[in-house]
């Protein structure tokens, strides 16, 4: 499952858990275009909760996703649970011109810290 909220002071918030598919990109990219297309550069808070990856579809639509919303994103922070997400966050660092970070489950106060310095 993909959830997209916004705070009122214009924080970004995705969850993932589960195992994504294309459903999800189907009703989270106009949603999250929605919120772009008012205010850019978006501070994003990605909350990974038993997130177990893409199906194949749904990884072409991140992929996608990722490339066509890149000048949207300005500080993204991750919170997650396993260490192959946080080897995933660092591996996708050159392939963004967001400022990109993952912080364990138990640094949420410090990953939204961190957003809201930048």
């Amino acid at each position: 499952m993909l959830t997209l909220s916004q705070t009122k002071d214009g924080l970004v918030v995705m969850k993932a858990s589960g195992e994504l598919t294309r459903d999800d990109y189907d009703a989270f990219v106009p949603e999250f275009e929605r919120i772009a297309a008012a205010a850019r550069p978006l501070r994003i808070l990605i909350e990974l909760e038993d997130f177990r990856g893409w199906t194949l579809g749904a990884l072409w639509e991140e992929l996608k996703f990722d490339t066509t919303h890149q000048s949207d994103m300005g500080r993204v922070a991750i919170v997650g649970e396993r260490a192959w997400q946080d080897w995933g966050t660092r591996l996708s660092k050159p392939f963004f011109k967001a400022e990109m970070r993952y912080f364990d489950r138990a640094q949420a106060a410090e990953a939204k810290a961190w957003l809201e310095a930048g």
